[in-house]
């Protein structure tokens, strides 16, 4: 994998490099826009890490002309920068990058947002080299199951077949881009079908991608227990006709827009949603928000009495994410003179900061998910505050200010539109780290960072 560093200043240059050494990321590098612009065309890089001040082209120049490329607009970008004004902010997101980090660079902090943008970079290559996100496991101990099967599916699915659960978790690790779908046959030996479920889910959490959608295919009924492990049972069959009519009715109904977005919300996003909230209240209000974890989160009382909500929408099929902030009023008050920096009330500010907030974070969603293959449009941030509850969402997470004031953020998919209330209308380097006397600024740099890394 190769990566574009564009940056002025040669000492973060150094930084970058190293800590994406560590990942097996070439680096080719840049001192200002304009030539990172003409690095672009030379070396094709799979993502870029692109800094916003510099000279003859700054960082924002450079990739609004990226984003109008006809070959490269999508292409995975991470921009990089010591200021933290909201202008710069607003601005990055509206071009969709895929991460921003502030210098001084912390590599303890950068080295997983980088790993989570090379596997967007991977998907971004195959999309652009026209490859298939319908990408299917089989496992299955029968070869003669998979020698039937296989030619079956190969014209919707670029099919990979394995024959027992070990190799079927080593496949899966070791793939670049995960499968999309697996199915697992049931009666596998030595690791059963439900522990293969469970390793796969467990290692697509460890690299941060989205967990597939795993099917059982089964010579006969299922138990209700069992099945319920799955996303569903697919009767085995040796008649063609029969078997494919079998796998759409079980597994390709899932496949349109809706369930798709949907099952990735609900079982892979939550970590971009949680990093989405932290920078942009951070960036905002200058201090930390924590997140609670997902077993934490349940015994938090959030306040509630004011929702706001940023709608996408997938204009083909109807399928739209709502993103919506739920807060008490005192809370947003709080908040928004955080924010502001002086005192207000919600009428004067405080429901302004949460129409920036509300939109900047559905705009970091949007970005993520364009890079998935989703072309969601993104509506105008709306807030209300009457009889607002609890709003329930497909996915969300709790977050406590250092001042205590306690908010939450909810994804939810829906077919065609809601209201707001929910009613459905239609369809840094370790002190002390050292190098040799008189290495250059840049071993300096590389030898902090591996201080930190190890």
């Amino acid at each position: 994998m190769k990566a574009l560093v564009v940056d002025n200043d040669r000492i973060s240059r150094a930084v970058i490099k190293r800590l994406l050494s560590h990942l097996n990321v070439e680096v080719v590098e840049a001192d200002n826009g304009l030539t990172g612009l003409q690095q672009l065309e030379l070396v094709d890089p799979d993502f870029l890490v692109l800094d916003i001040e510099m000279p003859i082209l700054n960082g924002l120049e450079a990739l609004s002309a990226i984003r109008q490329s006809p070959q490269r607009a999508d292409v995975p970008v991470i921009c990089v920068s010591a200021s933290s004004s909201k202008e710069n902010v607003t601005r990055m997101l509206g071009l969709g990058v895929a991460d921003y980090i502030l210098k001084p660079i912390n590599p303890v902090d950068a080295l997983p947002r980088f790993k989570n943008v090379m596997l967007r970079s991977t998907q971004w290559r195959q999309r652009r080299e026209g490859g298939t996100f319908n990408t299917l496991l089989i496992v299955d101990a029968d070869p003669n199951f998979l020698a039937f099967v296989r030619p079956l599916l190969e014209q919707e699915f670029d099919v990979t077949d394995v024959s027992s659960s070990t190799q079927a978790a080593v496949r899966f690790q070791d793939s670049a881009v995960k499968p999309s779908l697996v199915c697992v046959a049931e009666g596998l030996p030595l690791i059963s079908e439900d522990v293969l479920v469970d390793v796969i889910r467990k290692m697509s959490i460890q690299d941060g991608s989205t967990p597939p959608q795993i099917f059982l295919l089964s010579n006969s009924d299922v138990d209700a227990e069992k099945a319920v492990r799955y996303a569903g049972v697919v009767r085995k069959s040796f008649v063609p006709e029969q078997f494919l009519e079998e796998f759409r009715r079980v597994v390709l109904r899932d496949q349109n827009t809706f369930e798709k977005l949907r099952h990735l919300v609900r079982e892979g996003l939550r970590k971009e949603l949680v990093t989405a909230t932290q920078q942009t209240m951070g960036v905002m209000m200058g201090k930390e928000v924590t997140a609670f974890g997902e077993e934490d989160q349940k015994g938090v009382e959030c306040p509630t009495g004011v929702c706001a909500r940023v709608t996408l929408r997938d204009a083909e099929s109807g399928t739209t994410l709502h993103t919506e902030l739920v807060i008490g009023r005192a809370q947003a008050e709080k908040i928004g003179s955080q924010v502001l920096r002086r005192e207000s009330t919600f009428e004067d500010g405080g429901s302004e900061v949460l129409y920036e907030l509300v939109n900047t974070i559905a705009g970091r969603i949007r970005a993520g998910l364009h890079s998935r293959g989703f072309d969601l449009k993104m509506g105008l941030p709306e807030v209300v505050t009457e009889e607002v509850g609890e709003v329930p969402s497909d996915l969300t997470a709790v977050f406590r200010c250092l001042e205590g004031e306690v908010f939450s953020l909810g994804l939810r998919v829906v077919k065609g539109e809601l209201d707001l209330l929910g009613e459905a209308q239609s369809a840094k380097p370790a002190s002390g780290a050292t190098a040799p006397a008189g290495a250059p600024a840049e071993a300096v740099a590389a030898q902090a960072v591996d201080d930190v890394l190890f």
